[in-house]
């Protein structure tokens, strides 16, 4: 099932990732959707594990603010961790 779940964020389409964002209350621009959107497929490892949380949350306020980070996290939390973690 992992592996299945793996398979689909990294196909994950950017018009599916802002259905996501609209759920959550997160507006970027289009370019920084595909930059998160990216990040997630291509860090699937870090989203698992905690200890590595702490660069991606750099990354996405270098890209946002402190305020939209947090609100990202929590659409990771709920929503990709869970993916990885079964």
């Amino acid at each position: 099932m992992r592996n299945q779940n793996n398979e689909y964020i990294s196909r994950l389409q950017l018009d599916d990732f802002q259905v996501l964002l609209k759920e959550f209350d997160i507006e970027l621009d289009q370019s920084t959707q595909q930059s998160i959107l990216n990040m997630i497929k291509n860090n699937q490892y870090a989203l698992a594990h905690e200890q590595y949380h702490f660069i991606l949350e750099n990354y996405i306020k270098k890209l946002t603010s402190e305020f939209t980070c947090q609100k990202i996290f929590v659409l990771l939390n709920s929503y990709f961790k869970p993916l990885l973690n079964v």
